[in-house]
């Protein structure tokens, strides 16, 4: 597995290349390590094999949108991209460039995380203070004024108010996820830790079953023997990439613990352990899904039994 060697991945529209390299210089004066495409991918090499090594070596994505969009990133769709690092975790970040006042509606899950907004140009050190908060973590003084969007203890309160208010019922699908790298898929600083936490969820593209849950359905996402997301589908639509296929989808639970390593065994949350490792939607209705069958009689009782746990879990 490549180290995480990069602060943050700039992300950008080769237009807006003269304000990009600014924002790297800045950065470094700063003691951040920005991966910029000009300074990494050397003639000969494969574009899109270098940016999906340099998304794994990546810590956070900066997502730098100008006045011309968001284009694609070396054969990248804009929307792929976003979904790669949302699945491994790293930490996504707009960038509003000059003279951009919005995060553009074809970017709408975009629209979920706070941004960073340079209004006029970049020469305010207080957007760069903002900037490297979110990337590096530590909040400067300059910033002691500016209010958080999300308290910690708003987070937490939503969360369980979500799993209280969601419909035990629509609980109808399993799927194992899992990063290439080796690490978590779908990390807490890559969904965001907000009031409604969206991502798309993705499927390779011979994946079976993307189709099948329903607007409203409701998923488990178990990884590495633990369960680690209860999520809704919040339309029926499917994007079909060359990387994978994807549906939008909205956290319900998921763990807040820093370490997953220390939550319980999926078989103490599901009551059996499902042993595929296939990536494919497992449907609790299915007469062949053998392991459940055996483990529960009804499939309410299951249902309500694991809102419990996820609960105790919160």
């Amino acid at each position: 597995m490549p180290e995480q060697t990069f602060d943050v991945f700039l992300a950008h529209n080769s237009k807006d290349k003269p304000l990009i390299q600014q924002i790297y210089k800045k950065l470094r004066e700063r003691g951040i390590k920005p991966w910029l495409d000009t300074e990494r991918i050397a003639p000969g090499d494969s574009l899109l094999e270098k940016i999906q090594e340099a998304i794994i070596q990546s810590k956070t994505a900066a997502i730098c949108i100008g006045s011309t969009g968001v284009g694609k990133w070396q054969s990248l769709e804009a929307q792929t991209f976003i979904g790669l690092c949302i699945q491994q975790g790293v930490k996504v970040i707009p960038v509003l460039l000059p003279s951009v006042k919005s995060v553009p509606n074809e970017l709408f899950i975009l629209q979920n995380f706070r941004f960073v907004q340079f209004e006029e140009n970049l020469d305010d050190e207080q957007d760069f203070d903002l900037l490297e908060w979110g990337i590096t973590g530590v909040k400067r003084e300059s910033l002691a004024s500016l209010p958080l969007d999300v308290s910690n203890s708003e987070d937490q309160a939503s969360s369980l108010d979500l799993l209280q208010q969601c419909d035990p019922t629509k609980i109808l699908f399993i799927k194992n996820v899992k990063d290439p790298s080796g690490r978590w898929a779908y990390l807490i600083d890559g969904v965001l830790p907000s009031k409604t936490p969206i991502f798309e969820l993705m499927w390779r593209p011979n994946g079976r079953g993307i189709d099948r849950p329903k607007a409203g359905d409701l998923m488990l996402l178990h990884q590495q023997a633990k369960v680690t997301h209860l999520v809704e589908f919040l339309d029926e639509d499917i994007r079909k990439t060359d990387v994978g296929n994807f549906r939008l989808v909205k956290v319900i639970w998921m763990p807040k613990h820093k370490d997953w390593h220390l939550l319980p065994h999926q078989k103490e949350i599901l009551g059996f352990d499902p042993k595929y490792r296939d990536g494919n939607t497992h449907s609790f209705r299915s007469p062949n899904f053998i392991r459940f069958n055996q483990a529960w009689k009804e499939l309410k009782d299951f249902q309500y039994n694991l809102l419990e746990h996820l609960a105790e879990l919160s």
